[in-house]
Formats: C-alpha cells, sequence, structure tokens
C-alpha cells in the first residue's frame, strides 16, 4: 500500500503542475487570481443556466429530470473530452519505461494512469456538477441530510463510468491505429470519426427543452433506463434508501476495477505497438541526393511536422476546421429548413434581409470559425526542452514566430477557401464578394494565430509531462479560446447591427480593413515584445 501511494504520489505530482498558471511575474496572488476568475465565472454561468431550468420545472414537480438530464449531459461532455486525451494520459507516455522498468505489477500502473485520469476529470466535472447541486437546493421540495450524502458521493463517483468509456473508445482506436503504418494519422482520423459521431447524435436534440416539458416522465425514463448512474442520483435525491445508495458505489467502483483487469490484459500491447516503428519499403542507396529549403519553408514543414504528430492537437484546434466543411455542406444541402429558424421571433432576421446579406453571413461564419480555432497557443510551449535548441539556431527570432503563424495559415486556409467554394456556388455569390470572403478568409485566422501566439509567449508552459497539459489544460490555451469567444461575441453583434444598413460589399471591405488594422498592431506587438519574450524562454 506503501508503495502505491508513492507511485501515486510521484505521477500526480509531476502532471498536477498543468493546473498552476505560471507567468513571467512573480507572486502567488496573480497565479491564483486568473485561475479563480475562470472558475468562478463558468459556474456561476452554469448555476444561472440550471437555476433557470428548475424554476420551469417546479410548479409540475419535476425537478428531478433535470437532475437526470444534466448528470446525463455532464457525463457526455466528459466522453467527449475524455476519448482524446486518452491518447496521451493513458496510452503512450514518457514515462513508460521507467514504470514498467520497476518491481511492480502491470495493472498497478494501467490504475494509476486511469486514477490520474479520474483526477483530471472530477476537478473538471466539479465546476458544473456542484453549481447544479447548489441550483437544486432553491427548488428541492423536501431537502433533507440525505441529499447532500448522496451529493458529495455522486460528486466523487460521476466521472467514473465515463473515464472507463473514454478509455475503452481510446483503447480501441489506440489499438486500430498502432497497426498502421502511419500511427498518429490513424488515431487522428479514428478519434474525429467517434466524435463526429457523438455530434450527430447530440445534433438530433433540436426543441429538446420544449420538448422535455411535454414528456419529462418519459424521457426521465429513457434517460434512467440508459444511463444507470443519471436515474440512480435522481432516485436518491427524491426517494433516498440506503441499499440503492451501497448498490450504486459498488456499481461504479466494480466497473472502475473491472475496467482496470480487462484493459491491462490489452493495455500493454496496444503500447509496445504505438512505439514501434512500421518500415514496409526496402531502401537501396545508390545517389544521395541533397534538397536544400528556405529558411521558411524549413521552419513551416517543422512547425507542420510537430502539428501532425501531435494528435490532441489536431484533434483539438483541427476539429472546428472540420466542422467548417461539415458546416457548409449542411447549410446548402438544408439551407430551406435554416430560414425558420433565423426568421424566428427570437433572431427578428426577415427572409428578404438574409437572402440580400448572404454574403456577411458567410462571413460571420468565417469569423466565427477562425476565431475558434487557435493552433498557436501551443506551438511555443511545445518546443518543450527543446526551446534553447531553437533559439540557438542562427535566425531570427521574429523569423521562428512568425514560421509557427505561417504553418497555422498553410492549415487554416485551404480549409476555408474549400468550404467558401461549396457556400459560393450554392448562394451564387458574386465575383466581388467572393472575392473579399477569401481575402477575409486569410485575414480571420490569422487574427487568431497571432493571438495565439502572442499568449502562449506571455503564459508559456515549457516543463510539460504529457502534450495534453499543454494543449488542453494550460493557461494560453484557456486565454486563447476565451479571447476568440469574445471577438466572437463582438463581430456578431457588430455585424448584425449593420445588416440592412450598409450594402453587403461595404460591409466586407469595412471587415477587411478592421482586420488589417487589428493584424498590424498585432504584428509590431509581436516584433516589439514578442521577440522579446521569446528571447526571455529558458528550461
Amino acid at each position: 500500500m506503501k508503495k502505491l501511494y508513492s507511485l501515486i504520489r510521484a505521477c500526480m505530482t509531476s502532471d498536477m503542475n498543468l493546473f498552476k498558471f505560471k507567468t513571467k511575474k512573480k507572486g502567488k496572488a496573480s497565479s491564483l487570481l486568473l485561475p479563480l476568475f475562470i472558475a468562478g465565472y463558468l459556474m456561476f454561468m452554469v448555476w444561472s443556466g440550471a437555476n433557470g431550468m428548475f424554476e420551469k420545472m417546479a410548479p409540475m414537480n419535476l425537478q428531478h429530470v433535470i437532475l437526470s438530464l444534466l448528470v446525463f449531459g455532464i457525463s457526455i461532455m466528459t466522453i467527449i473530452e475524455g476519448v482524446y486525451k486518452t491518447g496521451s494520459l493513458i496510452f503512450n507516455c514518457r514515462d513508460d519505461q521507467l514504470l514498467l522498468s520497476l518491481p511492480i505489477k502491470r495493472s498497478t500502473v494501467l490504475f494509476i494512469r486511469i486514477f490520474k485520469f479520474y483526477v483530471f476529470e472530477l476537478l473538471f466535472n466539479s465546476l458544473f456538477m456542484f453549481p447544479v447541486m447548489l441550483a437544486y437546493i432553491r427548488w428541492a421540495n423536501n431537502l433533507t441530510w440525505t441529499y447532500f450524502l448522496t451529493s458529495f458521493i455522486m460528486l466523487f463517483l460521476l466521472p467514473i463510468i465515463p473515464i472507463v468509456i473514454s478509455c475503452i473508445i481510446g483503447a480501441i482506436t489506440s489499438s486500430l491505429s498502432s497497426r498502421f503504418k502511419y500511427k498518429n494519422a490513424a488515431q487522428i482520423i479514428l478519434s474525429i470519426i467517434f466524435i463526429l459521431a457523438i455530434f450527430v447524435v447530440s445534433s438530433k436534440t433540436e426543441g429538446l427543452f420544449n420538448y422535455l416539458v411535454a414528456h419529462a416522465t418519459s424521457i426521465n425514463d429513457l434517460i434512467t433506463k440508459l444511463y444507470y448512474p443519471a436515474g440512480a442520483y435522481a432516485s436518491l435525491v427524491t426517494n433516498f434508501k440506503l441499499l440503492d445508495l451501497i448498490i450504486f458505489i459498488s456499481v461504479n467502483i466494480g466497473v472502475y476495477v473491472l475496467a482496470i483487469l480487462i484493459l491491462s490484459k490489452f493495455y500493454f500491447k496496444i503500447n509496445s505497438r504505438l512505439k514501434n516503428v512500421t518500415t514496409t519499403k526496402k531502401i537501396k542507396l545508390s545517389k544521395l541526393t541533397i534538397k536544400s529549403r528556405s529558411i521558411y519553408e524549413s521552419l513551416i514543414r517543422k512547425e507542420l511536422n510537430t502539428f501532425f504528430n501531435t494528435p490532441v492537437l489536431v484533434i483539438n484546434s483541427g476539429f472546428s476546421l472540420v466542422l467548417y466543411i461539415i458546416a457548409a455542406i449542411l447549410i446548402t444541402i438544408k439551407f430551406n429548413s435554416l430560414l425558420p429558424t433565423l426568421t424566428s421571433s427570437e433572431v427578428g432576421l426577415s427572409k428578404e434581409l438574409i437572402m440580400s446579406n448572404l454574403s456577411v453571413f458567410i462571413m460571420i461564419l468565417i469569423s466565427a470559425c477562425s476565431f475558434m480555432t487557435s493552433i498557436t497557443n501551443s506551438l511555443v510551449s511545445l518546443e518543450g526542452k527543446n526551446i534553447n535548441i531553437v533559439k540557438g539556431l542562427p535566425l531570427k527570432s521574429k523569423t521562428i514566430l512568425m514560421s509557427k503563424v505561417y504553418a497555422c495559415l498553410v492549415l487554416t486556409t485551404p480549409i476555408f477557401f474549400i468550404g467558401n467554394i461549396i457556400l459560393f456556388i450554392r448562394f451564387k455569390i458574386s465575383i466581388i464578394e467572393s472575392l473579399l470572403l477569401l481575402v477575409i478568409s486569410v485575414l480571420a485566422p490569422m487574427i487568431s494565430h497571432f493571438i495565439g501566439i502572442l499568449v502562449n509567449l506571455k503564459y508559456p508552459k515549457l516543463d510539460f509531462e504529457n502534450t495534453t497539459e499543454v494543449v488542453k489544460q494550460s493557461t494560453s490555451s484557456f486565454i486563447s479560446v476565451l479571447i476568440g469567444m469574445i471577438l466572437l461575441v463582438l463581430s456578431i453583434t457588430g455585424y448584425t447591427k449593420l445588416l440592412g444598413v450598409l450594402n453587403p460589399i461595404l460591409i466586407l471591405l469595412i471587415s477587411i480593413v478592421l482586420y488589417s488594422i487589428i493584424l498590424s498592431l498585432l504584428y509590431l506587438y509581436l516584433n516589439k515584445k514578442g521577440v522579446k519574450e521569446f528571447d526571455e524562454l529558458s528550461i
């Protein structure tokens, strides 16, 4: 037991630094203020939403249905997030050789891996589940001490089944990808397929809340049968029985233990295959040809290799690009069915206004996808321990930083152009508007790329243990996404205010001028402050 505790402590100590928010300025207050503010704001938003839902269901005494629904929703969100975390938190970890060389059971190694995953998801789930539990207190009919006991236990047990499902999906994708020559590419494709399948299922829930009010009892029965923890929690809250609580605890612990025993049979075979180098070609050396490339071409190739060799980065940052293509296709196919939603009283747009400003709506879609796609927020941190080698190259720091921006532009531009062409053909966009939109498709993503690189320079994370820390759970990634959301809200608000007031071409021209000014300011800041911050990096 002492040995197990030491191993858990060692693994958690090395990986829990992903929750530390480091800045160049010293001081505990500055490092704690930002994460506490972000966590508090998120929890307040969740509490407000849950409070509104409980208020709607309270007159019908169906608050327990909301509990079931929210527990089910949080679990689905955990599964989606966990699918592409398993690749770096469970499989192909950096300390595999060290742990496997120790005289400990293989099931113990896997237990430590999944336990670490459990702690991460427990903190993640608490941001959503704790506000929901607090909101229920206000609207509960008969609140007793058993609710607090059940909720406390539920808070700790909720992540178990979702992470087990994530580990199983991750094991399947890792096992399948390990059999291919290009393992990372296979893992990326398989993970995207799984996530897209979940999104397709989720997209069928349009008008869920209205349907929920009308069919609350039947939906609660469905959730109870479909997902045991959600139904068990709602049942314990409304009709507490000690035996049911014991069964609930036993089921979760049993699932956790069973998953470890089953996965341990295949875990190390999958891991060993992932580390193998597969070759299928016989190489014959006759004449040695050396190709020379320009500085920027070489650096861009390096950044592209980093991107495609980091599956969690591809899935996390590149998934919105895939969604843009999917959105473009769906809009072209189902545009007529979307019109009633856009012309509803809540949105307040007329059909004539929409049809006369289609190019502006395409620009809003481009801007939304651009601001929510942040690749560069991890590229400086991913240099890791090689940062001193990179800085030692006989190159200007600005050249190295700009190559990261250009590499991301190489990734985003073709995707936007493909989606744009689909939309241009479907809606018969004029040549002038099409050209302006293509320019915006370059400028808008560049703003996101510059913001990402600048934020990453401000909040670098070079001492990471796995890439998930940098891509998913670092300060720079969160702040970049937060800035992107703010820009998205501002742009949508501004564009909708101009609809019907200015000509669409004039709106596009104003956007190009505005984006160009923002890019110029970001470039000047990178050239002045960003280069200095890059030069100060070290590990």
